[in-house]
Parts: C-alpha cells; structure tokens; sequence
C-alpha cells in the first residue's frame, strides 16, 4: 500500500469513528464522548451519547462545640456526657459511670446502700454516709455467763441489774418500775416499792401522780415519769367589780378575744303580776305566751276566746243577740243579759 493510500484510510477511519461515537445531552447541556462534569453531588461523564453518574466524594465537616473544634466522627467527654461530631453536628448522651462506695467505720458500703450504726439509719450516697440523729441508749453490760451477767440498762429497761439465773436476780429498777427488789426465784421475792412504780410530779407546791391530768388556770398539764408539762394558752386577764347578786361591772380581755364590759352577767329577774321569773323563763298569762329576758317580761297580743252563754236550756255564741219574749238578749262572756221589758197583755 502507498503512503498516499495509507493516509486516506487513517482519514476515513477519523470520520468513521466521529460519527460512531455520539455526543451527550444532559439536562440542556451538550456534553463530548468521554467529558466529565459536575452535577451537585455526583459526577457524571458523557460515553457515546449516554450520560453516567456517581456519587460524589467530599470531606465532612468539622465541628465547633464550646469553642472547641472537633473533627468530624470524634468523640469527646462533656463533664456528665460522652459527645461525638457527625459532619459538623455534635450529639451528645448521659455518660456511664459507677457511683463511688462509701467506707464507713471500717465498712464498705455500695451506693444508695442503707445500714445501721447502733439504733440510727445510715446510706451511702456517693460515697458519703448519713445517719439519723438518735441518741442511742447507753449501756455497759458484763456477761458472766449464757444466763447471768452485770448489767446497767440506762434508757432501754431503765434498770441496774444482776442477773444470777435465769430465774433468780438482784434488780434495782431505776426507771421502768421505780423499785428495788431481790427476786429469789420465779415465785418468790422480796421487794420495796420505793413509788407507784412511776415518779409522780411536784407543781407549784401540789403534788400530782404518774400520768394524772390538771389545769392551770386555763392550761391544760400532765404529770409524766416525774416531769409536768403543761399548754401555753394566754389566760384571760379579768378584773370585775360584783355590783349585786345579778349585775356586776367586768372588763374580759382574752376569754372571748374581745374587750368586754357586762352590766349584769347573770341577767336580771323579772316581777309579773305580783310573780317573779328568771332571766329566759317563759310562762303563760292567759291565753298568752310570755317570756323573761334582762328583767322585762313580753307577751303575745293574741285575744283570749270567750265563753259561751247557757240561757233557759239554749246555748248561745259569746256576742250572739237572742230574743226572751219581749226583752232583747246578748250573750257576752258566758253571761246573758236581757233588758227588762213588761210584755204588753191583751
């Protein structure tokens, strides 16, 4: 083959494949065989007319959290929280941790764990112990064996005893039962009651048992185990002049919440037609009713029914007028009168 011929096919072989592999259009745009481009987050390329696409691959962002700057996919620790930075956003979740234990006279105690130290309730509360403020009762005791021992019982029994057996003891009873007694055996003793078993109460000079209850002046008290206590009501301060045995002058500050003078704090009596009645007394007068307040006596106004008349066998109404001959009649008050009349004779 010539170069002249060489040449032309090189040429016809150009124009064969220019028209082989066709051009791209893609959303408007004219695009070569073999061109690349972008289309927001892909990249596309343009292969014998038909247009492809893949995802494009950028960096994600970094993130700012409290002026500090975290890349993307760390995590990182915000006092309580366990945080992470996820392209720019920071998401963040209650951190897991274990509470610390509480060491507590030697002991250790887990967290939130409750106990007891002597007669008070006690926690550990990340590892800090609290306890109740009960004042325990406090005892020496000295055990000799599994049935006798010394013991002194301040608050519990309230007793200074010695236990020989099970069944026989020296006992001083301070405050359970106030004695002091030898116990021989379960049935027999010896034994001086030094009270009522309790402590009775001396109060401004007057002395009250165990338990019993008494006033002063408008307070209420009771002796307990040797000790009176009593309310602490304000009392009325009172002074009164007595006028008579009804009426008196009296000045009443507390008793009522009020400042009070009464004239007659028993109300007077009252005197009715010749009879006396007391303050609030109700009674009859008549057909009336009555009643006695502050020294006056009221009474209805209602009018008594009257009786009515009996006149030669026939009855008549109280104000009924009747005819007796010639003579006109009235009833009045069970009474009938007549005028008196001579009847004309023919």
């Amino acid at each position: 083959m010539t170069p002249i011929q060489i040449v032309f096919l090189l040429a016809s072989l150009c124009v064969l494949a220019s028209a082989t592999n066709n051009r791209c259009t893609y959303k408007g745009n004219n695009y070569q065989h073999g061109q690349t481009f972008i289309d927001v987050y892909s990249e596309c390329k343009c292969n014998d007319g038909k247009v492809t696409c893949s995802q494009r691959v950028y960096p994600k962002k970094s993130c700012t959290y409290k002026e500090k700057t975290y890349q993307d996919g760390q995590t990182f620790i915000d006092v309580y929280n366990v945080c992470k930075c996820d392209d720019g956003k920071v998401t963040c979740s209650q951190r897991a941790y274990t509470k610390t234990p509480c060491t507590y006279k030697g002991k250790t105690y887990q967290d939130d764990q409750t106990f007891k130290d002597d007669c008070n309730d006690c926690k550990c509360d990340e590892g800090k112990v609290t306890c109740s403020k009960r004042v325990c009762p406090s005892r020496f005791a000295i055990d000799v064996n599994s049935y006798g021992r010394f013991a002194i019982d301040v608050n519990i029994y309230g007793r200074c005893a010695i236990d020989v057996n099970s069944y026989g003891r020296f006992a001083i009873d301070v405050i359970s039962n106030g004695r002091f007694a030898i116990d021989v055996n379960s049935n027999g003793r010896f034994a001086i009651d030094v009270n009522s078993y309790e402590d009775p109460c001396t109060y401004k000079g007057k002395t009250y048992k165990d338990g019993q209850t008494f006033k002063d002046d408008c307070n209420d008290c009771k002796c307990n185990d040797g000790k009176a206590t009593c309310s602490n009501r304000p009392c009325p301060s009172r002074f009164a002049i007595d006028v008579n045995s009804y009426g008196r002058f009296a000045i009443d500050v507390n008793k009522n919440d009020r400042f009070a003078i009464d004239v007659n704090s028993y109300e007077d009596p009252c005197t009715y037609k010749g009879k006396t009645y007391k303050d609030g007394q109700t009674f009859k007068d008549d057909c009336n009713d009555c009643k006695c307040n502050d020294g006056k006596a009221t009474c209805s106004n209602r009018p008594c029914p009257k009786d009515p008349c009996t006149y030669k066998g026939k009855t008549y109404t109280d104000g009924q007028t009747f005819k007796d001959d010639c003579n006109d009649c009235k009833c009045n008050d069970g009474k009938a009168t007549c005028s008196n009349r001579p009847c004309s004779s023919y």
